[in-house]
């Protein structure tokens, strides 16, 4: 029990101190905003590339039906593309957002500010949104798809006697047993 509470101090430190070096940032108005914006617009935008792709079936529960598999691979490169090219901007311009941060003149330094704030905020919230729904709908088609969530499950598999990782029916013991001796 002491060491949880150690565990749960710790952590705590640890966010607080982050915290605190972030607010110390002429950049910290920046992200506070992107804390707030970014989960909204990715939320939003998620639901209109979904619907954009024709990929509604990811918000609902049923599976995928023929039409929507024989387009995927399409709306997979290209969803993949648009992510790519949202995450390499983002990655472009945060630096310029953290370097000429935005204050509350009208001096070119900070209009250039609350541009690169902006156009960060955006491009990121975008490349979040898409890759979770790349994420949700390749989920719906494969459950071991993208590779880095297949590896995870691979692994959790093999850690433990649950066969669910893999979405397959658990083996009747006897099976098991027999195929522990191998």
């Amino acid at each position: 029990m002491l060491e949880l509470l150690f565990v749960i101090g710790f952590l705590a430190w640890l966010v607080i101190s982050a915290l605190q070096y972030l607010a110390q940032l002429p950049a910290s108005g920046t992200l506070s905003a992107a804390a707030i914006m970014i989960p909204l617009i990715a939320c939003v935008r998620m639901r209109i590339l979904a619907r954009a792709g024709g990929l509604d079936f990811v918000r609902g529960t049923r599976a995928p039906v023929p039409p929507e598999r024989f387009y995927w691979p399409l709306v997979r490169h290209r969803l993949g593309w648009r992510t790519a090219l949202s995450a390499a901007v983002a990655g472009a311009v945060w630096p310029m957002a953290f370097t000429h941060p935005a204050r509350m003149d009208a001096a070119g330094g900070s209009l250039g500010g609350w541009l690169a704030g902006a156009t960060a905020i955006v491009t990121t919230a975008e490349a979040v949104a898409g890759a979770w729904l790349y994420v949700r709908a390749s989920q719906r088609f494969n459950r071991l798809k993208p590779g880095f969530i297949g590896w995870m499950r691979r692994g959790l598999y093999r850690l433990s006697d649950n066969h669910e990782f893999l979405s397959e029916e658990p083996l009747p013991r006897q099976k098991r047993e027999r195929e522990a001796v191998y």
